[in-house]
């Protein structure tokens, strides 16, 4: 994801990320991360499968919940389509739930019916 205050584009590495160390200035994050809300962190329903360096993407939600955010690793884009998250994510958005499958500018909106539909993050 993209953060404003690190000037950090979305679909690239934060510059203060270690591999297996995780954020280097954690304790002096700016405010844009501090707020940011993982959900496999924030939800109990999500097992160890959906942990983002398992899953290979993070959730998070906006619009108060009505959209759900699939925000893919770059080197893994195609991960939300192993099981069991091609699946469930279709199931919630059948149940009519609004998910976006987002890798760095550009996504796909997946429909109620499963099928996707080409999209582009806003500038």
């Amino acid at each position: 994801m993209g953060v404003t205050a690190l000037d950090k584009l979305a679909g690239r590495w934060c510059t203060h990320f270690k591999k297996a160390q995780g954020c280097r200035i954690y304790d002096n994050r700016p405010t844009d991360c501090r707020v940011f809300n993982c959900l496999w962190l924030l939800t109990e329903a999500l097992d160890a499968d959906w942990k983002p360096s398992v899953c290979g993407f993070v959730l998070h939600s906006e619009a108060e919940g009505a959209r759900l955010i699939v925000e893919c690793d770059a080197a893994r884009p195609h991960d939300w389509r192993r099981a069991p998250y091609q699946a469930t994510l279709t199931d919630w958005a059948a149940r009519g739930q609004e998910v976006l499958i987002m890798t760095g500018r550009t996504g796909l909106r997946l429909l109620p019916d499963g099928q996707t539909r080409p999209l582009r993050r806003a500038a």
